[in-house]
């Protein structure tokens, strides 16, 4: 660590690197976000960022901040390219490259814009004494938690820990994916103020931070859910089948021979329900029976005269549909158009335009014995609406998609998410994809058990059945944003010149203050 702080102390010195530098730095926290790195990883590529917004000027602080955001959402957004050829959805061939490489872009210009906003936040509040950065940290941290809300999959910083540092991840369950990613980048100034400290006083800075990662470590730890639980079994059906080829009719005759198989199998091994991924069964396609075996399945319905993309509860012995649970979180572009009512009311997907349901994520009723929080595709960037219906009495999680056909890569970035909703809510989860993942996570992030990816598949996984409730699931994101909010309007100056600490010509903190 000492090694890399000494590189990243050289490279800080020379301005006109710094945006590069910041370029870089945004990139391998966009892989670690991938996810191909680890947390420390991530605080180091956090101190160029943090070198950029003590600078003011336009030049070294603005670009450098931009050039980062941009750099980190084009790493972790990659995946994108691999829409192409979108001919699949009706788009000409000509046209296919240059939309894909346009929708890339602009996460990229969306990433470059969030941070250069918080750039601009960062003039109100001094860095080198700790409410500045506490207050920047909380403002990252509720920003997270906004954009996950909003229309686009949202990966976020929180993602990082539950591959390779469970224990910090278990933060999670206390101050849920906003509270983590604001220690995350509060870890990250720490460095930079190790880099920025004389070299007497560097060592106590080092040790200083080490004893609150220990700690924050110890306090995660201890967060994290048993696994204690009566257990259910439960069927899971991957039946890879190409979303190119999906409502051709050989597919669906494929479907309907590989889901037979998937419910003989799961009657025999006892376990009562099958779930299917996202987008399984089609429009008024009617499911086979099987005596003692019930389906959740991902599939489509008309409800109040529009389309919905729902989570389907089939009875045992019933070929209608008894409950379900629509989509709420449409996809941008693919099930939705912005425009749809000037243009036409399609979307870019092989079923159209999509109405969505409600923001409830709770699936229970008299046929279920069960109740559970469900994602449907990238809801699973929801934490809050996990919470929510784990508050309301979820006793498991369910998370249904269709990954296909894009790379493993974003498997990865899926069950991340999936292992910290599991921390967050103390609940055992259970994903099935169309194509991978499919997997058995448990309520400490763990992944249990999960089916070889791109091949057809089913077998049946024991679930236990949780109802304590972590703290996040009790009290949900507002003390992170009650906290922000008021340490931001707070902790603002009067004006500049009253912030504590002075800044030079070159918007770098003089020598004095960043020793303080």
């Amino acid at each position: 660590m000492a090694r890399h702080l000494t590189v990243l102390r050289v490279a800080v010195a020379y301005r006109w690197s710094l945006p590069v530098l910041a370029c870089v730095a945004g990139t391998l926290a966009g892989f670690s976000v991938a996810p191909w790195g680890a947390p420390p990883l991530l605080w180091l590529t956090l101190v160029p960022l943090w070198e950029a917004v003590s600078r003011r000027s336009i030049a070294q602080g603005l670009v450098s901040a931009a050039g980062w955001g941009g750099a980190a959402l084009l790493a972790s957004h990659v995946w994108l390219l691999w829409l192409h050829p979108l001919d699949w959805v009706g788009i000409p061939g000509a046209l296919s490259l240059p939309l894909t490489l346009l929708l890339w872009l602009l996460v990229g210009s969306g990433g470059a814009l969030a941070v250069g906003l918080w750039w601009w936040l960062a003039s109100f509040y001094p860095l080198p004494r700790f409410p500045g950065p506490l207050t920047m940290a909380l403002l990252w941290g509720c920003g997270e938690v906004l954009l996950a809300r909003g229309p686009l999959f949202w990966l976020g910083l929180s993602t990082v820990a539950v591959i390779h540092d469970r224990p910090l991840a278990g933060l999670g369950a206390l101050a849920g994916p906003g509270g983590l990613a604001a220690v995350q980048v509060l870890l990250g100034w720490w460095l930079w103020r190790c880099c920025k400290a004389s070299s007497c006083q560097r060592r106590g800075w080092l040790a200083g931070g080490a004893v609150v990662v220990v700690a924050l470590h110890g306090l995660g730890f201890a967060a994290l859910a048993d696994t204690q639980g009566p257990a259910m079994p439960m069927g899971v059906l991957q039946p890879a089948i190409p979303t190119r080829q999906k409502f051709t009719w050989s597919a669906m005759a494929a479907l309907e021979r590989r889901l037979t198989l998937a419910m003989n199998r799961t009657a025999r091994q006892g376990a009562p329900w099958l779930l299917l991924p996202e987008g399984a069964m089609a429009l008024d396609q009617s499911p086979p029976t099987v005596d003692g075996v019930g389906l959740v399945a991902g599939g489509f319905r008309r409800q109040q005269g529009g389309l919905r993309n729902s989570l389907l509860v089939y009875p045992p012995g019933t070929r209608d549909p008894a409950t379900a649970l629509d989509k709420h979180r449409l996809v941008l572009l693919g099930e939705w158009l912005p425009w749809s009512g000037l243009f036409a009311n399609t979307g870019l997907s092989a079923v159209g335009s999509l109405q969505p349901g409600p923001k409830e994520r709770l699936l229970a009723g008299k046929h279920l014995p069960w109740r559970a929080g469900v994602a449907i595709c990238y809801e699973i960037s929801q934490a809050h609406a996990l919470a929510a219906a784990t508050h309301a009495g979820a006793q498991l999680l369910l998370a249904v998609a269709n990954l296909d056909p894009y790379p493993r890569l974003l498997h990865g970035q899926f069950l991340a998410l999936a292992r910290q909703r599991a921390i967050e809510t103390g609940r055992w989860l259970v994903v099935a994809s169309n194509t991978g993942p499919t997997a058995l996570i448990n309520s400490r992030g763990e992944i249990t058990a999960q089916l070889e990816p791109m091949v057809v598949a089913s077998t049946v996984w024991s679930v236990p059945l949780r109802t304590e409730p972590t703290l996040y699931s009790r009290v949900g994101d507002w003390p992170l944003l009650i906290s922000g909010l008021l340490l931001a309007l707070n902790g603002r100056p009067r004006n500049h010149h009253q912030a504590t600490g002075v800044r030079g010509g070159d918007g770098e903190w003089s020598q004095g203050d960043s020793n303080s």
